[in-house]
């Protein structure tokens, strides 16, 4: 009976470190996410330039657009939640309220962008884990690049 107990609390404490880097491994894309795409609201929208932007979250120069979103991070958090209990996983959603969104366009092959910014509707997609964890598609609501 000790030895059963000794082999079972050994292999629990094999497979705890385990079920943590799997748990850490499931919000990497969301941390990812939230890093590369959301802006804080602690600095005014008007403040944010693509170059800078692009440089500072190291987003790859090759890339002829990125997106940021001007947002409290909860509201990012909610679009895949269905309700108190449910979240959507694995699906595609068009959020229900415009965000204030900076794209940045590359203007040249050195790396430097051009700032549009505006009102949109954005699709994110939910991964499995049930947050979000790319951007789909938007729709422009309003133009605001001065």
């Amino acid at each position: 009976m000790a030895s059963t107990l000794k082999a079972l609390g050994s292999l629990l404490a094999l497979l705890f470190p385990l079920c943590g880097l799997l748990v850490h491994s499931q919000n990497l894309s969301w941390r990812e996410f939230m890093k590369q795409h959301h802006l804080s609201t602690n600095w005014e929208f008007s403040k944010y330039k693509c170059n800078d932007l692009m440089r500072e979250r190291g987003i790859p120069k090759n890339k002829n657009y990125h997106i940021f979103i001007y947002t409290l991070w909860h509201k990012i958090v909610h679009i895949c939640m269905r309700n108190w209990g449910d979240r959507h996983r694995n699906v595609y959603i068009w959020a229900t309220y415009p965000f204030e969104v900076l794209k940045c366009i590359r203007k040249n092959s050195r790396g430097n962008y051009k700032d549009y910014k505006s009102y949109s509707y954005i699709e994110f997609h939910c991964s499995r884990n049930a947050f979000v964890d790319g951007i789909e598609d938007m729709r422009l609501l309003e133009d605001i690049s001065n």
